[in-house]
Parts: C-alpha cells; sequence; structure tokens
C-alpha cells in the first residue's frame, strides 16, 4: 500500500506545484530534500535543504510557467517515477518548448527526499533558456 501512497503524493504535489501551495509544499518537502536539476542553463544545480527547493521553484516560475501533462506515475517500496511532458512559456520572450521526460522521486514517510528531473533533450532545454534571467 506504501507504494500506491506514494505515487498519490506525487501527483498531489504537481497540483500543489501548480496552485502555488506552498504550504502543501513545506509538508512534504523534507527538510534535507536534495532536488537535482540538469543542464547548463539558469535553473540547473542541485538544490540542498527544503528552502533552497522552494527558492528553486519559485526561481523557475519567474523564469517560464509550466504546464504538465502527466501520462504515469509508477512506484516501488522507495521510489516514485512520473513520466510526463512539459511545456513550458518564459515570461520574458514569451516563447515556448514542450519537453518530454520522467522525474524520479525517493519518497519516505509522505515526504520527498531526493528528485532527479531528467529530460528527452536537455540540449534542446538549454538552449530554449539561453539568456534567460532569474
Amino acid at each position: 500500500m506504501a507504494a500506491q501512497e506514494d505515487i498519490e503524493l506525487v501527483r498531489k504535489g504537481y497540483d500543489a506545484f501548480i496552485a502555488g501551495d506552498m504550504e502543501w509544499m513545506n509538508q512534504h518537502l523534507h527538510d534535507n530534500i536534495v532536488w537535482h536539476n540538469p543542464g547548463h542553463n539558469v535553473l540547473s544545480g542541485d538544490y540542498k535543504g527544503r528552502e533552497n527547493v522552494l527558492a528553486f521553484f519559485a526561481k523557475s516560475m519567474q523564469v517560464a510557467l509550466p504546464e504538465f501533462e502527466i501520462h504515469d506515475v509508477l512506484g516501488s517500496e522507495d521510489h516514485v517515477v512520473a513520466v510526463l511532458t512539459v511545456r513550458w512559456k518564459r515570461n520574458d520572450t514569451g516563447d515556448s518548448i514542450e519537453v518530454r521526460g520522467a522525474q524520479v522521486f525517493h519518497v519516505d514517510n509522505q515526504k520527498a527526499i531526493e528528485v532527479w528531473t531528467l529530460a528527452e533533450d536537455q540540449g534542446e532545454v538549454d538552449r530554449f533558456l539561453e539568456g534567460a534571467q532569474a
């Protein structure tokens, strides 16, 4: 049953992110969470600790607004994988991009401990974000 609960937690997390529900996010991100965002762009890096991850979320929303199309969410005892398409629209230029990818969540006790973001074409994401300011 834990895997199904973790799957639901991740699904609710996407809804909370889009809704800007920071109270929910505060409750479900571990104090020492590590969020890995790949690439060579203004949003790339490893964000450590709940406050830094929440600041990363705010920074990413300043750069580009996302829309998630979740294709599937799969889980095991320790991990949940979301397979998705993200449509981003840059706030400064109005340019948009559609990226297929996945996010892998290490979840324990209804909290995300570590997250890895993976894009089908990271180079395309880097080019899209080139010149963006946060």
